[in-house]
């Protein structure tokens, strides 16, 4: 069976033309109001996975009440139509919220690779560190997909995979750096060594010529660095390797094929068990914290669509957009009707040790608000600063 490919831009127009189609009914039927489309990266903002949602209908007004079923099935079938018309069937999330899906295999499967690839983008900030082994491993098997990146992105991933080379490394401002996107500190017994780095995502049908590789030697040569690395996702003319080859090794030519091979090595280095990037004594360390009133090692989530449940974690380390939590086990401090409901906390003792492992370590993006409060994200559960107050549980539909 041949597979239809999709471009990107195809695959949004598809989404585009079907909501609009789809508003436009629910605006001629009087039933918008209170309903709009989201993605659902900005709804969940976690990892698309496999069978990934093209977008999403929020609504709590009649539209909901009509795609819930409790409102004219005749209607209905006409917003189905409409939607299988563009290629898109509709599935009830949790009555808020309704998916959509492609209808054929062909066409979610390019949905699945377009949303994966937008998730990996959103991954590309200055310090996700050591936490994403997707993303080295998507570009180590789709350098193709380098040069789709916005030009900020690119430098900023170069400037990790020189980090995971083992450099110190500083990215530029990405205005105004004289043509320096990435600066190379390497420290050792005979003094300190600098390093320039150039990035250009161009197009493959957009090849390097000399004068921006000369460009690169000339900033080189008059603040006295020896060594030059200009990256490209293009390729280049034939003057301007000349050029490079004349420079006695100071300056390096590299392409898209260099960084998908940056990307394996630094994917091989990625640790996958997140618990052990943290011992024993750095969690009682945390936790000894906690003792002395620094709440903000302890967060905690409500979870369940029907039921109310809590989920309690420890932050064990944390940047500015990326923490690695530990889940706490729970106390019941006081229930009823069997201990189908009460209220709970997190076990905040030596014990919890028992309980790290690689499915409790697990990785969140960190967000500050405008107010200055922390939340954290799992892609399932929203965690805020727990207020050391028993937290209610029922077990009950």
């Amino acid at each position: 069976m041949s597979v239809v490919a999709y471009s990107d831009a195809e695959l949004e127009k598809k989404i585009l033309n079907a909501q609009a189609d789809l508003r436009a009914w629910a605006v001629a039927h009087d039933i918008w109001y209170e309903s709009g489309f989201t993605t659902y990266a900005q709804r969940i903002d976690g990892e698309p996975g496999q069978d990934a949602v093209t977008f999403v209908l929020y609504s709590s007004g009649p539209l909901a009440q009509m795609l819930d079923g409790d409102l004219d099935p005749p209607l209905r079938a006409q917003f189905d139509q409409i939607a299988e018309r563009h290629g898109f069937w509709c599935e009830n999330y949790d009555g808020v919220s309704y998916y959509f899906y492609a209808t054929t295999e062909e066409l979610q499967t390019s949905y699945d690779a377009y949303f994966h690839w937008k998730w990996v983008c959103s991954l590309v900030i200055e310090d996700f560190g050591d936490l994403y082994a997707e993303l080295y491993q998507y570009f180590h098997l789709h350098p193709e997909r380098l040069h789709s990146l916005h030009h900020r992105e690119f430098e900023i991933l170069l400037h990790r995979l020189f980090q995971t080379q083992g450099y110190e490394s500083e990215v530029g401002p990405g205005v105004g750096d004289g043509g320096v996107d990435v600066k190379l500190f390497q420290r050792g017994p005979l003094g300190d060594t600098l390093a320039y780095v150039q990035a250009k995502r161009y197009s493959p049908r957009r090849p390097i010529g000399l004068e921006a590789v000369a460009a690169l030697r000339g900033v080189m040569a008059n603040d006295g660095v020896g060594r030059g690395i200009f990256v490209t996702t293009s390729r280049y003319l034939p003057s301007a390797e000349a050029f490079a080859r004349r420079s006695s090794g100071s300056l390096e030519l590299k392409t898209s094929d260099d960084v998908a091979q940056w990307c394996r090595d630094a994917e091989g280095g990625v640790v996958k068990d997140k618990s052990t990037l943290v011992s024993d004594s750095h969690v009682l360390s945390v936790l000894h914290k906690v003792e002395r009133g620094q709440h903000v090692s302890v967060v905690h989530a409500h979870s369940g669509h029907y039921t109310i449940g809590n989920v309690f974690a420890l932050v064990l380390k944390e940047t500015r957009h990326a923490a690695l939590l530990l889940i706490l086990p729970k106390l019941n401090v006081g229930g009823a009707r069997d201990g189908f409901d009460g209220h709970e906390v997190p076990r905040l003792d030596g014990r919890i040790l028992g309980f790290k492992n690689s499915h409790t370590v697990f990785r969140a993006k960190r967000k500050v608000d405008d107010r200055g409060a922390v939340s954290y994200w799992d892609g399932r559960n929203l965690f805020r600063v727990w207020d050391r107050r028993p937290c209610y549980f029922s077990h009950l539909d």
